[in-house]
């Protein structure tokens, strides 16, 4: 038969998508680089030349220091890595690749490992393959123990899958960041001076109103429908920050999911979520039974013909005349583990420069609960 004529069947694939590892029995290890490390890394979010960058096969040298040796004529050893993934600003692991003809042994864990403390390295992990297991280990751990992760490899995706709650970019960025030197003072006991608010809620228990003048029955029925509204809502905390400032005063500042997009423009518009609460206690109290207070002050001016977002009827409106609105809030609480626990009450003082001896106020009171990262 002419060559032409010949025809080669396609060569089988290394890996299946839906069961246990096909690896041929001559599989060596560059079929692991390119069938499994490669599709691998790319499918957990790497890639040459960005910041979450691949470094590939780069040889290191190893001071006969580093090995606690003496000896002046005792020689320089040299490895050579395979992978090194890094995270800029972040950290960066190690992974080593074995042929899939034998297992996975110490000696293999221990030159990983011994790549990954490498200090022109540094890395946390360090990880081993055969294209079918995985094993990671912190940079910081023995061989001899239990690996931080152990997982079968079927195919590179599903491996990809598993293994991104710790290899991934974005659980090394949460992870691996260098730890922060913070000699301020604490916000509270296991604090830093200024920590991320991660989540909480204000819940509503009573409203009411007064004014300084008798006002229509339609206004006073609004007003009362109003309140009874507001009463059982809870606002969700969505983040914010709190920190302490050069005079030592502790700030907060929410950031709360709006029920309607009217709302949302209206509060941007206002900066009602730059409002500080502010404390002048020297940490914020564990105790329940000595709260801490913060307090908060802000004034809004609306304008007449401004697009406004009536709760009740639930629709958008207009304000027919101008208004001045001073805001005066206050938080008590103390601190359970991250969580601070506490009561608030807020007072609105409504005047209006059209009616110059008219007053309106409004007080609410609830619970508040803020959530904090304790890293």
């Amino acid at each position: 038969m002419p060559w032409s004529q010949v025809r080669f069947l396609p060569r089988p694939p290394i890996f299946n998508l839906e069961g246990d590892s096909v690896l041929t029995i001559n599989a060596n290890e560059a079929d692991v680089r390119d069938e499994i490390a490669t599709p691998f890394l790319k499918a957990l979010g790497y890639e040459s030349g960005t910041e979450n960058d691949i470094l590939r096969e780069r040889t290191l040298s190893y001071h006969k220091a580093f090995l606690g040796r003496k000896n002046e004529n005792d020689p320089i050893l040299r490895g050579r890595f395979d992978y090194v993934l890094a995270v800029t600003g972040a950290g960066r692991w190690v992974l080593e690749l074995k042929a899939p003809t034998n297992d996975i042994t110490q000696d293999d864990i221990d030159q990983s490992i011994s790549y990954a403390r490498h200090p022109e390295v540094a890395a946390r992990y360090a990880c081993v393959t055969n294209g079918k297991r995985l094993v990671v280990y912190h940079s910081d751990q023995p061989s001899t123990v239990t690996p931080t992760l152990d997982l079968v490899v079927s195919n590179p995706f599903k491996l990809a899958e598993d293994a991104a709650c710790l290899l991934s970019p974005a659980s090394i960025r949460r992870d691996c960041i260098p730890p922060i030197v913070d000699t301020g003072l604490p916000l509270a006991e296991g604090f830093r001076s200024s920590a991320l608010i991660i989540g909480g809620s204000i819940e509503h228990h009573h409203f009411e109103w007064q004014c300084n003048v008798e006002l229509p029955a339609d206004a006073k029925a609004s007003l009362n429908e109003t309140c009874r509204v507001l009463v059982g809502r809870i606002s969700a905390i969505t983040g914010g920050k709190i920190w302490r400032d050069e005079n030592s005063r502790i700030h907060t500042k929410l950031e709360w999911a709006m029920p309607h997009e009217i709302l949302a423009a209206f509060a941007e518009r206002k900066r009602l979520q730059e409002m500080e609460y502010i404390s002048l206690s020297s940490v914020i109290s564990n105790n329940p039974e000595e709260p801490t207070n913060f307090d908060a002050i802000g004034n809004v001016s609306i304008v007449e013909g401004e697009q406004l977002f009536d709760i009740v009827r639930w629709r958008t409106t207009q304000a027919d005349m101008p208004s001045d609105m001073s805001i005066r809030g206050q938080a008590i609480g103390y601190m359970n583990a991250s969580v601070f626990n506490g009561e608030y009450q807020t007072e609105y003082e409504i005047t209006y420069p059209a009616m110059p001896s008219v007053m309106l106020k409004m007080y609410g009171i609830g619970k508040v609960t803020v959530s904090l990262d304790p890293r």
